[in-house]
């Protein structure tokens, strides 16, 4: 009888790993190999990156984290969150990878790992157009807006470490547009694709770009530190996106010119 009870009881813990598996990975239809649910975190307040249109993300990240994984059978669950919560969910394997013009630097590499990187960016100061601030020296005891958690917040304290400037730190990127428009700041610092897709589309068309680029930097699509073949997949998938074409298609979809 227990040797019955003993063969019933390694039965149901082994139906019960299959059930368990069956939720994150799947045999494909030719049985060639098997797709995994991966979740990645995103914030859909960045245009042109990462946005809701009509209720669906759409935008560059979305579309090039979706085309990766279409090519290496992964499926794609999304999870959206403020900027300041993304490497914090890596870290804690809340999620498996995220995207959000996610600035590559050596702190983060530290407790996540990143793909290689898929866009040149750069930071920028911005002011509105009738601005008595021309150079960085004209910074001296005027007010800095930046978003938390981001590469431009650390440009900013730099900035008021440097020329005097003081710096209040914003939750979301779109209500530092608003905080300059209506004078409650003088400027900001955010990266150079926001800027410039916010002044084209007219949705800040009071601004402008004061000076060159502060910074020259790199976006990577963010993995956890321990989804190591997650990490060589998206890196490959990268790679083939931009030898076939369709890495370059995206990005003059939104980005209205081929990358430089």
């Amino acid at each position: 009888m227990k040797k019955i009870g003993s063969i019933i009881l390694v039965f149901l813990l082994a139906a019960g790993l299959t059930a368990c598996g069956q939720t994150s990975e799947k045999t494909l239809g030719d049985g060639s190999a098997k797709e995994r649910t991966v979740v990645f975190a995103t914030e859909p307040a960045i245009a042109p990156f990462s946005f809701k249109e009509n209720g669906k993300l759409k935008g560059f990240d979305i579309e090039i984290v979706q085309e990766i994984a279409k090519e290496k059978h992964y499926k794609v669950q999304w999870r959206e969150m403020k900027f300041d919560g993304l490497i914090t969910s890596l870290q804690s394997k809340q999620v498996d990878g995220g995207v959000a013009a996610i600035t590559i630097r050596d702190d983060r590499k530290k407790v996540i790992n990143f793909t290689d990187p898929y866009y040149h960016s750069g930071l920028v100061l911005v002011t509105k157009k009738e601005s008595a601030i021309k150079l960085l020296d004209d910074l001296k005891g005027k007010m800095i807006v930046a978003k938390q958690g981001s590469s431009g917040l650390e440009k900013a304290n730099e900035l008021k470490a440097n020329y005097g400037a003081d710096v209040k730190v914003l939750e979301d990127e779109p209500t530092l547009y608003m905080d300059v428009e209506k004078g409650r700041a003088d400027a900001l610092v955010n990266d150079l694709p926001f800027v410039m897709s916010k002044i084209h589309s007219g949705t800040a068309s009071q601004l402008k770009i004061v000076g060159k680029k502060l910074t020259t930097e790199d976006y990577g699509i963010a993995i956890a530190k321990d989804e190591t073949q997650l990490l060589k997949d998206f890196n490959n998938g990268l790679a083939e996106l931009k030898k076939n074409g369709k890495y370059d298609q995206l990005y003059e979809k939104y980005f209205g010119t081929k990358p430089q």
